[in-house]
């Protein structure tokens, strides 16, 4: 099983980004990822008033103090953005990182967020499925020629292209309605924040779309996001941020279930007192890494 390990976004200097995009490269983790929200409620509410970097200008900077390791999105949120800019920031990205882009979207949650930057809340899912659509036919081609309900496109010629021409998408999701986002146009599915009761459901009800729908699943990744951390005993927390605390033991057989399931790759996300990501990465590496499969 692949692990990855989620950026420092919240309040972080530039140095701590470096530094832990450095470790964990030369530590062998897959991948390093991060989060999207550009303004949230100050006033508390389903989510707490955090301030977190850009993704993408993150992912920038990061790209350019690594070599190897994938840089990837849990999640960027679609409607928050024109689509058609958004397909360029990626490309750039990924040219310029050397096809090590994995896109993570989804169409959000948070109405207020959706507000306040008059994006469309009640069309956010058809505009994710055509912004799909539409990154897919300019990343493919010079010229896209393009035409749906939000975005048309003639004549006109698009660049940079990303480095292999195209560049992964796995969307996010834990409805029905983004699993089947997943299937019908994603070359993968990432889940975030559930039990392996709870991936287990997710993961049938993609056999079952797929298998309606004629999709050959070979190739399709499977990833899930991790909020774990360390304590004397099992502790599941609450909030937000539902997550695991618990002894290293406990926490190598509790990701080993999603990898039995068929999870590919886990993104790990700190809890707990260890939360700098230093301290983490020293325990988790020394402590859970050995006993994962």
């Amino acid at each position: 099983m692949k692990l990855g390990i989620h950026l420092p976004q919240f309040g972080a200097s530039a140095e701590e980004v470096a530094h832990v995009a450095r470790r964990a490269e030369s530590s062998g983790y897959s991948s390093i990822w991060v989060s999207d929200h550009i303004v949230v409620p100050s006033g508390g509410g389903t989510l707490p008033a955090i301030e977190i970097l850009e993704p993408v200008a993150t992912l920038a900077f990061v790209a350019a103090v690594t070599t190897s390791i994938r840089l990837a999105t849990s999640v960027i949120v679609v409607p928050y953005r024109n689509a058609l800019h958004l397909a360029k920031e990626l490309a750039t990205l990924d040219c310029l990182a050397g096809g090590r882009l994995v896109v993570g979207v989804a169409s959000g949650w948070l109405e207020a967020e959706f507000r306040a930057l008059r994006a469309p809340y009640a069309e956010r899912g058809r505009y994710t499925d055509e912004a799909i659509r539409l990154m897919r036919a300019c990343w493919a081609n010079a010229t896209p020629e393009f035409k749906g309900e939000f975005f048309e496109l003639s004549g006109m010629r698009f660049g940079p292209r990303p480095a292999a021409g195209k560049i992964p998408i796995v969307v996010g999701g834990i409805s029905r309605r983004a699993v089947r986002r997943a299937v019908e146009l994603g070359d993968g599915w990432h889940g975030t924040r559930m039990t392996p009761v709870q991936v287990d459901e997710r993961l049938r009800w993609l056999r079952e779309i797929a298998a309606r729908q004629g999709r050959n699943l070979s190739g399709f990744a499977l990833s899930h996001r991790v909020y774990i951390g360390f304590a004397d005993k099992w502790t599941e927390t609450g909030g937000y941020v539902e997550g695991i605390l618990a002894p290293p033991i406990e926490l190598a057989e509790y990701l080993n279930q999603f990898g039995e399931l068929g999870i590919q790759e886990i993104l790990v996300t700190p809890l707990g007192a260890d939360r700098t990501l230093d301290a983490f990465m020293d325990r988790f590496d020394k402590e859970v890494r050995p006993h994962l499969k």
